[in-house]
């Protein structure tokens, strides 16, 4: 029995507003309910006319009716008294009372094909919903607020500290899992988990299985606490009760593990871009990360998924920004880029799509530092009331096709592949010279082992391209194609390609060597892992393993690199050296515990803030959930979120302390509707020097607390960090 599986992690990650999602619909839509099991049984002959010659006699109907039934076997989830019966004792143990609604019940399946049950609640101004398996055991649950009020919301310091919120979730699962409690153990090193080390919104706890000691992380709870009610959000849990786990009897030592992983694990040299520097890195890396050591057998085996080498460059949209219709004209009349209908042209050309797509939608990005523009285009085709769009991502200047997706791909298993493997790949690769024919002479054909599982089931080939710079792979770039076994039509391109500095290959360490700094002083650990090669799943091995099989060996240096995607330095808890004399020392430290701040060893108290900084620290205020690296996603949310207007960007440009106050008041909710700054009775002495519009603003800050009863408001002097620190600590540390 299994008792459920997190099948993934949310992250907040930019994509267009119009190129990621499914674009196919229809303009009439229809609800449809998903994942109910509705059975239906039905007696029907070839020839219907024949049935009015066959004559009953209604006695012998209803027999042949009884002796039907009794010989169909029981398809459903459970009883209806059995689910009754779980359902009230579901409300019971999580104190769903009587004031919730049921408003949804239906039968799934999970991961594993096993039949469920989920329930959707509503009371008052909550909502929560329950998963539970056919022995009524929860295998999932979360519980949120449904806000009427339409003001946004602005989290502030928990009530409640994070040890106290894991014994609350420890107390949870004890109540609805006590015969586990003794073999989970809880674990804080798990990357998804560093972004926050607190949190504001919520701490999440991740506890892993362990049995005979040793870990088996495939199985785990994830458990979430409101910071400020006290009360479990969300609960995930898989456990697997029908496996075995061999003993510690005959298993081989460390050392002896590590001699095997030395003489069996092969290295790729490779280049690795720096996100910080225009230039890539030598770097040796483990090719056959999925490999482990079987404590018992000595042998390399394989236990986890080899990851996917993935396709993206987002360097290339580093700091692009909305192009206005004004300046675009001027772009395309100058010719300088070339027109939306030439972008139209071309991917109806290049792909095949007919006469009948048209330009939908667009947008035109730009870097002008970098003097980059980018076309990001979706063309529709419509039949009747039905439509299917395909996005795509053009260089403006170039017309060089970057990305494009059909995301409107058939059903599985529709249709019979007319293409075979050597014929899909000739098709990828005129499709590369096609696009861009000079960059198919730096690329190299990877064969896609394991590839995406995605796939595995429909009618897809996929192929990668990996790019070349000295003979050597560079990390991440090249080309990755979709290709259609059945039409032979691209369905999803996708084109990475950075300008940049690479270093020759000259004086680097061989591999050997690379080992030598690769293993030493890395331990090992024993830990349970499930078979994946081929044999029973449910089979349990005793394995050597790596944690840290994200180091890389930097070529040229001899020294372990941190090779981990999004992970950077600001995201740990670090002690400023240059903060004791600040007047926002306690209000600094306080916040690092929850939020992220500046880089690097120095805060910088004295130093005026920039836009940019000023709002990477007030949307955390209100979105948890991401880092904003990305500003070019982070300017989209203020505007989108009327915090900032469009002509009020100046990501470089300072902050008036006023104008602070402005973009912290929209973020509230409580911009002023009319100016009616004279009626705004301000106590600060130089109150007339505010201006009119944001006295409104300014008042009511101090309503809220945000800002302080001082002498003197300063509105239009320059914010420092160490005066913005303090005003998000104010809306953090708010009681209102």
């Amino acid at each position: 029995m299994h008792f459920g599986q997190l099948t993934g992690t949310i992250f907040c990650m930019r994509t267009s507003s119009f190129l990621g999602g499914i674009l196919v619909f229809s303009k009439n839509i229809v609800p449809q309910r998903v994942g109910v099991l509705n059975f239906h049984l039905s007696l029907q002959s070839d020839r219907r006319d024949n049935m009015e010659k066959i004559k009953f006699k209604p006695i012998l109907l209803v027999i042949v009716f009884v002796l039907l039934m009794a010989l169909i076997p029981s398809v459903g989830f459970a009883g209806k008294d059995v689910i009754s019966e779980n359902i009230q004792r579901i409300k019971d143990l999580l104190g769903i009372g009587d004031h919730y609604e049921l408003i949804h019940q239906y039968e799934n399946f999970d991961h594993y094909g096993e039949k469920t049950i989920s329930l959707n609640w509503h009371g008052n101004d909550e909502r929560v919903g329950v998963e539970i398996d056919e022995e009524g055991n929860v295998k999932s649950y979360w519980k949120d607020k449904v806000s009427y009020d339409k003001g946004p919301v602005i989290y502030k310091f928990p009530t409640i500290t994070r040890e106290e919120g894991e014994k609350i979730a420890k107390d949870f699962i004890n109540k609805l899992y006590p015969d586990i409690m003794d073999k989970i153990k809880y674990t804080d090193d798990n990357l998804h988990f560093t972004y926050r080390l607190l949190g504001l919104a919520g701490y999440s706890y991740h506890f892993i299985r362990e049995e005979n000691g040793i870990e088996f992380a495939e199985n785990n709870v994830y458990i979430s606490v409101d910071t400020q009610t006290g009360e479990v959000s969300s609960f995930y849990i898989n456990w697997d009760e029908e496996v075995e786990f061999p003993d510690l009897e005959g298993i081989i030592s460390k050392a002896e593990a590590k001699e095997i992983y030395r003489d069996n694990i092969d290295l790729e040299l490779f280049y690795k871009l720096k996100d910080e520097d225009n230039e890539a890195y030598l770097g040796y890396n483990i090719l056959n990360t999925d490999k482990t050591v079987d404590a018992k057998s000595k042998e390399m085996v394989s236990t986890s998924y080899r990851p996917i080498f993935t396709v993206y460059n987002t360097a290339l949209y580093e700091g692009m920004e909305n192009i206005a219709f004004e300046e675009e004209d001027r772009l395309v009349n100058s010719n300088k880029i070339i027109s939306r209908e030439e972008v139209n042209e071309r991917l109806v050309t290049t792909f095949n799509l007919g006469e009948n797509y048209e330009l939908e939608r667009h947008e035109l990005q730009g870097n002008r530092e970098k003097d980059i523009y980018i076309w990001e285009v979706l063309v529709m085709k419509y039949v009747g009331n039905s439509g299917s769009g395909i996005s795509a991502r053009v260089n403006a200047k170039t017309g060089e096709i970057l990305d494009y997706s059909d995301p409107g791909f058939g059903p599985e298993g529709v249709g019979v592949a007319e293409y075979n493997k050597e014929e899909l790949l000739n098709i990828a690769k005129e499709t590369i010279k096609n696009i861009s024919p000079e960059k198919y002479k730096e690329v190299e054909y990877v064969e896609y082992e394991g590839g995406n599982s995605v796939y595995v089931n429909r009618n897809i080939s996929e192929f990668l391209f990996a790019r070349k710079m000295n003979g050597i792979r560079v990390e991440n770039e090249g080309f990755y194609i979709l290709l259609d076994n059945v039409t032979g039509n691209v369905l999803s391109y996708h084109h990475s390609w950075s300008d940049i500095e690479f270093i020759s290959p000259d004086n680097i360490i061989g591999e050997d060597k690379a080992k030598e700094v690769l293993l030493e002083g890395r331990d090992l650990n024993l830990e349970y892992q499930r078979k994946r090669d081929g044999e029973e799943e449910k089979d349990i091995r005793l394995v050597y393993n790596f944690k840290d099989k994200h180091l890389i060996v930097d070529a040229k240096k001899a020294e372990l690199v941190d090779n981990r995607w999004g992970l950077i330095e600001n995201e740990v808890i670090k002690e400023y050296k240059d903060i004791e004399e600040s007047f926002a020392k306690e209000q600094i430290e306080k916040m690092q515990k929850h939020i992220i701040l500046f880089e690097g060893e120095e805060f910088k108290p004295k130093e005026e803030i920039s836009q940019k900084e000023f709002f990477q620290l007030l949307i955390q205020t209100k979105d948890m959930y991401s880092i904003y690296e990305d500003t070019t996603y982070l300017y989209e949310r203020l505007i989108s979120d009327g915090i900032l207007k469009e002509e009020e960007k100046d990501m470089d440009g300072k902050v008036t302390r006023e104008e602070a106050i402005k973009y912290i008041i929209r973020a509230f909710g409580l911009e002023p509707l009319y100016d009616l700054g004279d009626i705004y009775k301000l106590e600060f002495e130089d109150a007339h020097e505010i201006s009119t519009n944001l006295r409104g603003h300014v008042a009511k800050a101090r309503g809220l607390g945000i800002i302080s009863g001082a002498r003197y408001f300063r509105p239009k002097d320059n914010l420092t960090r160490e005066e913005a620190a303090v005003l998000i600590y104010n809306i953090l540390n708010r009681d209102i």
